[in-house]
Order: C-alpha cells, then structure tokens, then sequence
C-alpha cells in the first residue's frame, strides 16, 4: 500500500481528499491544527477502512519550524496533497503585517517547502509502476484579479504556476520516475468558509442553478482531483462551469474582471 501526506486533512477538502486515497487502498496522514477535529475525523473514517492506517499530526504550518518537525516524523510520502490555507478578506492594504506572513507562510512557503522536500525522496527511488507526487490545492480564484481577497488570490496564482513549472522540470530531467505535480484548482467549494454572511445568499441562488454545480461538495472536487491525477493530468478544474469560465475569463478586460469580483465580495468585508 501507498502512503498519502494530506495537510488541512481533517475536514473539507483534504478529509473528501482522504476518503477518495483510502478507497483506493493507500494508507493516509492527515495534518492540520485543531487536534479533537483530527481525532473525531481519525474516529470517524478508521470505522469503515478497518484495514488501512490513519495518521494524524496536530501542526501548525503557519510555524516555520514546525515543517521540519512534520518532514522529519514523516520522512517519505508516495502523494503529498497541499491543502491547507488560509483566507483573509478585506483591503490588502489594510491587512495586518502578522496576518499577510502568516497567509503567504501557509499558502505558499509552506507547499513549497513540503513539495520539495517529498519531490527530492520521489526521485531517489525508481519508478514503482503506479504515479507518485504532488497535488497542490489552488483555486480558478488565481487566474483572475479578485480584490479584496488580500493575499488569497495571488498566493493560489503562484502555487498554480509552481506546480506547471515543477511538473515540467520533472518530466524533463526524470521522465521515467512515474511522478506527476497537479494543480487542483476549484471553484466555489461548500465548506464552512462559505457557510457564513454573504456566501449564504450565494449558496441559495446556486441551488436555484444546481445544474450547472456553481457551489460544488469537497466530495465531488476531491473525486474529480484524484481521478485527474492519476490520469497524469497538470491542472484540474472540477465541473463544466468552472472549466468554460477559466477560458472566457481570458478574454474579458482585466479591469471588468476586477470590477465584477469587487463589487461580489465587498458586502463580505464591510
């Protein structure tokens, strides 16, 4: 059996991404801070795969030492799954300093780090026959300006670019290593970040459209990312509606897209 690394595993995205590795028979690590969300979740998905290990670790990976701590106690992965993250909406300029490092940390430094880390290992040893690597949880939010979303936006956009970039220098120099980087890169997810305020209206014209899955389950996105990369895919976007916006959006003026994206989120933050 396999062994997947999931950070931000204990609910969401990472816990539909965990179901999804444990049905098809890897073992899993789930990482993440609140320790009774990752015991209740350990609990929860151990009843019904029986037979597979469940890992946790309690971390913060806002801390940069405690990426060491986490790669140390865990020193090879088959799949490691970045998906922890954080948002913070409101004028950037208006972000406190503690807040805007702590976000780029763990959205950023911290897959990178992690990414790199487990790259290395993968390509120490030969290629095991099934694909090996790196989902790394973006968002369509990265290929558009999207103010008011501080350092989300622009951090969703590198880790977008690193994993096209990482995927390619792999397939480049080791192309017979087996080990494909994917960037998953959802749209409106119904977790608790979009359980509160103004997204509760969304979510409600959303079920009135639900044919076009605007506000998808960490279940669907989750099944659609794994299917996608063991396909050897580089990018998912779950759900038709998403993946046709993803290339209108390319030809609307940069100033409209930013128009549209301020005035939908500014009731959010005042």
């Amino acid at each position: 059996m396999g062994k997947v690394l999931i950070t931000g595993g204990s609910k969401g995205i990472g816990k539909a991404m965990a179901v999804e590795f444990l049905k098809r028979g890897y073992n899993v690590i789930l990482a993440a801070r609140n320790k009774q969300e990752l015991e209740n979740t350990k609990r929860e998905l151990q009843e019904k795969y029986k037979n597979q290990i469940i890992e946790i670790e309690a971390t913060d990976l806002t801390v940069e030492e405690n990426w060491n701590i986490l790669t140390e106690k865990y020193n090879e992965t088959d799949i490691l799954v970045n998906n922890a993250g954080m948002v913070k909406l409101g004028r950037s300029y208006e972000t406190e300093n503690k807040i805007l490092l702590e976000g780029i940390r763990l959205n950023v430094e911290a897959p990178c780090f992690l990414g790199n880390y487990y790259v290395k290992k993968m390509l120490e040893k030969e290629n095991t026959g099934s694909i090996r690597g790196i989902i790394n949880v973006s968002s369509v939010a990265g290929f558009f300006p999207h103010p008011l979303s501080t350092f989300y936006s622009p951090s969703k956009f590198f880790l977008d670019q690193y994993s096209c970039n990482m995927r390619y220098e792999i397939r480049r120099n080791h192309k017979n290593k087996g080990i494909n980087v994917m960037s998953l890169c959802p749209g409106a997810v119904d977790t608790e970040f979009t359980g509160r305020g103004k997204f509760l209206e969304m979510k409600k014209l959303c079920r009135e459209f639900n044919f076009l899955n605007l506000m998808m389950s960490p279940k669907y996105v989750a099944r659609t990312a794994v299917k996608d990369f063991f396909k050897g895919k580089k990018r998912s976007v779950p759900g038709i509606f998403y993946k046709t916006a993803r290339v209108l959006v390319r030809f609307l003026p940069e100033q409209l897209c930013a128009k549209l994206m301020y005035e939908g989120m500014v009731k959010e933050t005042e």
